[in-house]
C-alpha cells in the first residue's frame, strides 16, 4: 500500500509524492499536465435516454448546433433526480412524455466524454447517467428547439456509422451497458 502526500501545483503541472509501503525511502513524482482550458473544470452531471422501439432500434437525432448525432440528453438542474431530469429533457427536446412504467432500467454505471478544447467555460465534459426506456408507439418525438432537426431510429450495431464527434466512445459504452451491442 502506498501513502500519498499532499500535491502542489506549479506551472500547470501537478506533482504528487508517494512513498511505498516498505518504507524504503523511495519517492515517486507523478506529473500531470493541465492545460489552461481544463484547469479547475469539472464534468457536468447529466442524463441520457436510450429509447428503444418495438423493432429494437434506438432513437438518435442530428443536432445542427453540435453538427453531430446524439442521444436525447441534458444536464441535471440543481438537486434534480435522474428521472425528473430525463423527463424534463425529453419534454423540452422532443415533446416526449415519459411515464415511469416505460423506464426499463436506470444504470448505476455512467459514461463520460470530454468537450472539445475551449468549448465550455465551466465544464470539461459531461458525465452521463443512462436511462433505458421502452418507446410508446403513441408517444410524440417532435423536435422542439435547436437541439435536433432530424430524428432517426437506428439499429444499435450501426451506431458507428453516424458522426458522434467526441461522444462516440461514450455512446458505444452506453449501448454496451444497456446490453444492446
Amino acid at each position: 500500500m502506498s501513502h500519498y502526500f499532499p500535491f502542489y501545483l506549479s506551472h500547470n503541472l501537478i506533482y504528487i509524492r508517494a512513498k511505498n509501503d516498505r518504507n524504503s525511502g523511495h519517492f515517486f513524482l507523478l506529473n500531470l499536465h493541465l492545460s489552461e482550458s481544463t484547469m479547475g473544470k469539472i464534468y457536468r452531471q447529466a442524463v441520457m435516454a436510450v429509447i428503444i422501439n418495438n423493432e429494437s432500434k434506438v432513437l438518435i437525432g442530428y443536432s445542427p448546433r453540435d453538427k453531430s448525432y446524439k442521444f436525447p440528453q441534458g444536464g441535471l438542474e440543481g438537486e434534480e433526480d435522474l428521472i425528473t431530469g430525463i423527463q424534463r429533457e425529453l419534454k423540452e427536446e422532443l415533446n416526449y412524455h415519459l411515464f415511469h412504467d416505460h423506464i426499463l432500467e436506470v444504470y448505476e454505471e455512467k459514461v463520460r466524454y470530454p468537450f472539445p478544447p475551449d468549448c465550455h467555460p465551466v465544464y470539461m465534459g459531461q458525465e452521463l447517467s443512462i436511462v433505458k426506456i421502452k418507446h410508446r408507439s403513441e408517444a410524440q418525438t417532435i423536435p422542439q428547439d435547436d437541439e435536433f432537426d432530424e430524428l432517426l431510429w437506428i439499429s444499435p450495431k450501426d451506431i458507428t456509422a453516424y458522426n458522434y464527434e467526441y461522444r462516440s466512445d461514450a455512446y458505444q459504452k452506453a449501448l454496451l451497458i444497456c446490453g444492446l451491442i
